[in-house]
């Protein structure tokens, strides 16, 4: 029982640990608040979602590009082209994030904001141009709520940083 205990243990106290992010945050440094701290942790965790749902986005316009359903054309390379791009940028965003932990000063949030328009920009045109390459109106319709709620992410970030 004992033994069971101790292997149940770090679990628990892992996944409670993945369940919340910065409520409170004591021994502040000097001129940092606690507000710019929580954005920050936000604009992370929100980061990570941005990852994960691209992923996903990818992986559905892979499959339905070997289901026949996107054939291969400019729409199905572009759509492609755009989701790697959206990767890189989330990349570097995190990048911007883990070089100054917990400053989310006007300079952090500016890059952070120009890397989010950017994902914004190439997530319209994917909307606008390329799903059309999508034959079956079902599979068009399931893309562009994926696409959606990866900019509602974005949308997410980018209102931390006003």
């Amino acid at each position: 029982m004992k033994t069971r205990f101790i292997f149940i243990l770090p679990i628990l106290l892992l996944l409670s640990g993945c369940a919340a992010r910065v409520k409170t945050v004591t021994a502040l440094p000097a001129g940092v608040s606690q507000t710019e701290v929580q954005n920050w942790d936000s604009a992370v965790a929100a980061l990570q979602k941005i990852a994960v749902s691209t992923s996903t986005l990818r992986q559905a316009v892979i499959s339905l590009n070997k289901s026949g359903i996107f054939p291969d054309s400019s729409a199905y390379v572009g759509t492609l082209m755009g989701i790697g791009r959206v990767d890189e940028l989330q990349i570097e965003t995190a990048k911007i994030l883990q070089s100054v932990p917990s400053d989310w000063s006007l300079s952090t949030q500016n890059k952070v904001l120009s890397e989010m328009q950017q994902i914004q920009a190439i997530l319209t045109n994917l909307t606008n141009t390329g799903i059309v390459g999508i034959k079956d109106s079902a599979s068009q319709s399931q893309v562009t709520t994926l696409i959606n709620n990866l900019a509602a992410t974005v949308s997410l970030v980018i209102s931390l940083t006003t």
